[in-house]
Order: C-alpha cells, then structure tokens, then sequence
C-alpha cells in the first residue's frame, strides 16, 4: 500500500493544476463557450449556435472568435448583411483577422450575385446588365465575347462614358490604339474629361509615335491626377521620346518619388542626363538601376507600377 508522505505532493501538485484550469476557464469565460457553439455549429443548429454567441457576446462583446462563430452561423442560414455586420465589427479591433477576412468576402460576394440576380431580372437587356457580362467575359479572358457584349451596352445605353472608356481601353489592350482612340473620343465627348481618358488618348498616341498629341493629353492626365504614378512616368517617357530632356527630368523624378523601385525611370533618367552631358547625375540613376536589379530575387521580381500598358519605346 502506498505511503500518505510520497502521494501527498503529486495530490497536491494536481490539484493545484485543476484550480489554474478551473480559475482560468471560469475568468475567460471562453473555451465552454465557444465549444459549446462550435458543437451546435457542426449539428447543424445554427439557430442555437446564434442564441449561444449572442448571450456570450453580450458578457464579452470583444470576443472575436466567438463573433466570428455568430456570423458563421448566420452564414449558414444565408443571412448575409446581418453576418457582414458581425465580421465588420470584428476587423474595427482586429483588421487583419484572417477568418473575418475570409468569411467576410464569402459574404461580399454572395450578395454581390443576389444583387447581379435582382439586375438581370429586372432589366434583362439593358446596358447594366451587357456591361456586366462584357466585364465577367474579361475576367474569364475571353476579349471577343466582351467586346460583343460592350457593343451591345453601348446600343442600348450610347451616352455610357464607362462603356465607351472600357471599350477603349480593351482595343488598346490589343494594340488597336486607332480603334482605342475613336472610343476614348467618343467617351470624352460624352462627359467631363476625366483621367482615365486623357491617360488612355496620351499612351494611344505615344504608341503611334505622335508625340505632341501624347503630350497634351498626358498633361491633362497629371493635371487631372497629380499624384499618379503612371500619368507621371507616361509624360516623363514621351518628353524623353521627343527629345524634350529638360522637361523630361522632373517628371520622371516625380515618378520615382511616388515609386522608388521604378526601374524604367532610373532608365530613362540616366539616358536623359547622359544626352544632356551630365554625366555624374546619369552615373547615380545607372548605378540606382544596377542595384534595383541585383536585390531582386529571381521568379520574384517586383512589378513597377506607374508605366504603361506595354513597354515604351526605349530606342532612342
């Protein structure tokens, strides 16, 4: 039989851990709870899994898994503005919660579909609902498909600026810059200027080599949007391209200013200083170029934002 001297302190010892456990479960309050939901979450009793979270969140209304479980469950029974409130709430506390992001696009995009059902019954043929399809024909890359159902939005809705730019900017895609241009016009004669077209025409005409029409349109595209990347390396390239070096500069720095990592402005930079003679200046954009190069990992190179949609003409 064993001796009392040598069970005392392993008895001891346990139940000092039982009462951490039972202090400590009893304080947080969360672990029952939430396993408790997640039991009747995985029943399939979704409406006493909301009964169970609500009561809980009202004790300890910060508790995020617990009212991700809440939206979870009204997920499940297709209540979905009620469950996007619940995941928002979520991300005011924690904006980088994985599961409130995942169930909270899930949510987003299922509304999204009732709302596009709602569009496609009420108005089945209207400009809307063929911009829409153009739109989901693009993301599936399927151009031809687009383009059709772009015509047809623009049939039944010929004064969209939307259509019109989008159609533009599908024949500038495809390197149709004259078919572009004839839909940014027509875009741009509908409404207010905005950037998207003035930046659209001034890359049309960089590609067709008519630089001075590229400039003006680019001019109006930073002045439209001052702080855009593109807009400012785009004008930046065409003064280079037609031989205006000077002004070319302080473009292409502002670019790299929005972009630091933009490596066809260091090109273009160290060119425009070397034409003009300033060969210490073109010395740092090469070497700024040179080290952009080496700190990139291969298969994981950064891509520069603010060019255009194909590479420029460098050959000058």
């Amino acid at each position: 039989m064993p001796q009392t001297h040598t069970l005392r302190p392993l008895l001891h010892f346990l139940g000092l851990v039982a009462l951490m456990v039972a202090v400590s479960v009893g304080a947080i309050g969360q672990p029952s709870a939430l396993e408790e939901c997640s039991h009747a979450f995985y029943r399939g009793d979704y409406v006493r899994v909301a009964q169970l979270a609500e009561k809980h969140l009202r004790k300890y209304p910060n508790d995020a898994p617990m009212r991700v479980m809440l939206a979870r469950a009204e997920l499940a029974q297709r209540k979905f503005q009620p469950a996007v409130t619940e995941l928002e709430r979520v991300l005011v506390s924690d904006p980088h919660n994985v599961d409130a992001l995942f169930y909270l696009s899930f949510a987003a995009s299922e509304l999204s579909r009732m709302e596009y059902q709602k569009l496609f019954a009420l108005a089945p043929d209207s400009g809307r609902v063929h911009q829409l399809l153009a739109e989901a024909a693009l993301a599936a890359q399927n151009p031809t498909e687009a383009e059709t159902e772009f015509q047809n939005a623009l049939k039944a809705n010929p004064h969209s600026i939307e259509v019109a730019t989008e159609m533009a900017e599908l024949k500038r895609s495809q390197s149709k810059f004259d078919e572009a241009i004839t839909y940014y016009t027509k875009a741009e004669g509908i409404g207010p200027l905005n950037y998207e077209i003035a930046y659209g025409l001034g890359a049309c005409y960089t590609y067709k080599q008519e630089y001075s029409r590229a400039t003006g349109w680019l001019r109006k595209a930073v002045n439209l949007a001052p702080d855009s990347v593109a807009g400012r390396f785009a004008l930046g390239n065409v003064l280079f391209q037609s031989g205006q070096l000077e002004a070319a500069i302080p473009e292409l720095q502002t670019s790299l200013k929005l972009e630091p990592r933009m490596k066809q402005a260091y090109f273009l930079l160290g060119r425009a200083y070397s034409k003009l003679g300033r060969q210490d200046e073109a010395k740092a954009a090469f070497k700024k170029l040179d080290e952009l190069s080496h700190s990139e990992i291969p298969g994981q190179e950064k891509e520069s934002t603010g060019t255009l949609n194909s590479k420029p003409d460098m050959s000058q």
